[in-house]
């Protein structure tokens, strides 16, 4: 099961990625190469070193949020919350929207924001839908869409939705 969860919060980073990969003039994969290319030149340093060093950051993060996510679901089975079927059945929920969204990555890039945002709020009603008929609360379905920031990344929804988001829970 910790594979499973491992796997859900790339999905978390590949959307916060694609919004900065969509906007920025650099057509690499990676969203931080620009910082890498100015420590490079500015500190003349092994760009392969100084790649090495973000990568582990960057693996590191990742690990910390995806046993933070663990222990959330953990706790809720625990405390009754969610049965061990849900919390299955919302890791495997969570693995299939970061496949979908991995395979999506280019398309979404090449969408207008109005175009990324409407296919985005289609992905989020779908969910809640598929919450619900899973007897699912969606404040835990925010564990693997939005880490627990409201389904929209680090900031939380966006101040039009959080009064709406708030009472929903």
């Amino acid at each position: 099961m910790s594979g499973a969860v491992l796997s859900i919060g790339a999905a978390s980073v590949g959307t916060m990625g694609l919004a900065h990969a969509a906007t920025s003039s650099n057509t690499s994969t990676n969203p931080q190469q620009g910082l890498i290319d100015k420590l490079v030149s500015k500190f003349n340093l092994n760009k392969d070193d100084v790649q090495k060093v973000f990568d582990q950051d960057r693996s590191d993060r990742e690990a910390n949020r995806q046993q933070e996510i663990q222990d959330k679901i953990t706790a809720l089975v625990k405390d009754g919350k969610l049965t061990q079927d849900q919390a299955d059945k919302l890791i495997a929920k969570g693995k299939e929207l970061q496949t979908q969204r991995e395979a999506n990555r280019d398309a979404m890039m090449n969408k207008t924001d109005a175009e990324r945002k409407t296919a985005m709020d289609a992905e989020r009603d779908s969910f809640k839908k598929w919450l619900s008929d899973n007897g699912i609360a969606e404040e835990y379905g925010r564990l693997i869409m939005g880490h627990g920031h409201g389904g929209r990344g680090p900031g939380g929804p966006p101040p039009s939705e959080s009064s709406n988001s708030s009472t929903s829970n």
